[in-house]
């Protein structure tokens, strides 16, 4: 059988996100397996404030009661069952805690590779939030962060649907190895690079291979983007046009600035700025394709 083949449920399953503004049950295991163990007391006292705040959260009451002979473990009920909101404060007051627990306590891990692992899971798992560390003269120990909205998770499903259909598998490919390179926590020149490259794709195919509005696959993108407004792709107010080309020129120029001074990449590129980027072009990506669906539909009809 060839690799090529998809079966009926490859080819109709929905798109797996990969990228998510609520925790995974996979992100929860992670989180939970690299902070154990956690005494019971510690867990109580991460707790309390928490309830304090936000009522109870939705876990198994009798994880809650103490008196128990054996309760259940608080510290990997609330991990893996309680709403994502709970289970972050949980573990900024849990830090906390283990600042001053006995050696026979805390985990094995040191206080820095405790955070270190926690962003680790964070960031390989997708999950659109930050951790900020706080300064020892403050209290606390870390503070997260929302990074993106959800439309960024729809828009990749969306994209990760659309990639399936031949027309838009190859233009869509430096996307993906994009997403993949952010997921591997590999933030440097090479995402927006192949970002640019998946829009320029995505317009040649349009204007080359679909419409054969130019037979040149070396035009300059802003030529490509004159071509779409000239056959009427754009709203008639015209805005599109000149914000899209001022997306590609700002990529076109990081790209350039990146790969002639690679030092300078630590100023640039980091996660917040990789989630900006892809969060930018994907809906982009996304507009442009889907824009280009309805008019190519409406031309048959």
């Amino acid at each position: 059988m060839t690799d090529d083949f998809e079966s009926f449920y490859e080819r109709n399953r929905e798109p797996e996100p990969r990228v998510h503004t609520e925790l995974t049950q996979r992100s929860r295991e992670r989180i939970e397996n690299t902070l154990q163990p956690v005494a019971r007391s510690t867990a109580e006292r991460a707790t309390d404030p928490v309830i304090d705040a936000a009522g109870k959260p939705d876990i198994p009451e009798e994880s809650l009661d103490p008196t128990q002979v054996k309760p259940p473990d608080l510290h990997s009920n609330i991990i893996l069952q309680a709403e994502t909101s709970f289970v972050l404060s949980y573990l900024e007051y849990l830090l906390i805690e283990l600042q001053g627990t006995t050696p026979g306590e805390r985990p094995p891990q040191t206080m820095q590779e405790n955070i270190e692992n926690l962003r680790n899971i964070i960031e390989t798992e997708g999950l659109l939030w930050k951790i900020e560390e706080i300064p020892e003269n403050d209290t606390g120990v870390i503070r997260f962060q929302p990074l993106a909205s959800e439309a960024m998770e729809d828009i990749d499903s969306q994209l990760q649907a659309l990639a399936k259909d031949n027309t838009w598998r190859k233009p869509l490919q430096a996307y993906n190895a994009a997403y993949e390179r952010y997921l591997d926590r590999d933030y440097d020149e090479l995402i927006p690079k192949k970002l640019y490259n998946s829009v320029e794709e995505v317009l040649k195919t349009i204007c080359v291979d679909e419409e054969g509005w130019t037979d040149n696959r070396d035009l300059n993108h802003s030529d490509y983007l004159e071509i779409l407004k000239e056959n009427d792709i754009y709203d008639a107010n015209g805005i599109t046009a000149p914000e899209l080309n001022d997306l590609l020129q700002g990529l076109e120029r990081l790209v350039a600035k990146l790969g002639n001074d690679r030092k300078q990449r630590h100023t640039y590129i980091d996660r917040t700025y990789c989630t900006l980027l892809i969060h930018q072009v994907g809906a982009f990506l996304y507009f442009l394709i889907n824009r280009y669906e309805e008019y190519s539909k409406n031309q048959s009809s």
